[in-house]
């Protein structure tokens, strides 16, 4: 015989504990985010020291040629990697694929390089030879890409190694 269902049976969830469900998702979800964002942070600021990096190395190939840092041109380190965007002092980098160059002493002894490069999380960074003193190191946070330039090196204080992010 037909029997009608016991409300009183309790089958399921109550909606108190599918909101304690609900609200330890949103936490998760909410780590997860930060988490991805200090990630994606790092990597662009990477790819950045990256393009630094190499725009210093292509400036040293230029700089055997003839013991000056002086032919470094824009033109010259692309003649010499192809690869590289590279573009004067007063040009800004505004992204982690093109590096503003500069030779501050192009004019006398050429002795001096510098490169910014700029990273899409708001970052300048900066790579210096100086042939009497060594390979520098320096950051400038939180700028716009129309900051960073090559001839801003000027304003930064240069370390042995690239600053902790």
């Amino acid at each position: 015989m037909f029997r009608l269902p016991d409300l009183r049976e309790e089958d399921g969830f109550t909606l108190i504990e599918l909101m304690v469900v609900v609200v330890i998702l949103g936490a998760l979800m909410l780590m997860a985010t930060s988490t991805f964002a200090g990630v994606r942070s790092r990597a662009q600021d990477s790819a950045a020291k990256q393009t630094a990096a190499r725009t210093l190395e292509t400036g040293r190939i230029v700089f055997t040629d003839g013991a000056t840092y002086s032919p470094a041109t824009p033109l010259e380190l692309m003649k010499t990697e192809p690869s590289l965007d590279a573009v004067d002092e007063v040009t800004n980098s505004d992204g982690p694929s093109k590096a503003s160059t500069w030779v501050p002493d192009a004019l006398t002894t050429g002795r001096q390089f510098v490169a910014a490069v700029y990273s899409d999380a708001g970052n300048c960074f900066y790579i210096r030879d100086w042939v009497t003193i060594g390979i520098g190191f320096a950051v400038e946070r939180g700028v716009a890409p129309a900051d960073c330039t090559a001839d801003q090196a000027t304003t930064v204080v240069f370390g042995t190694r690239w600053p902790s992010t």
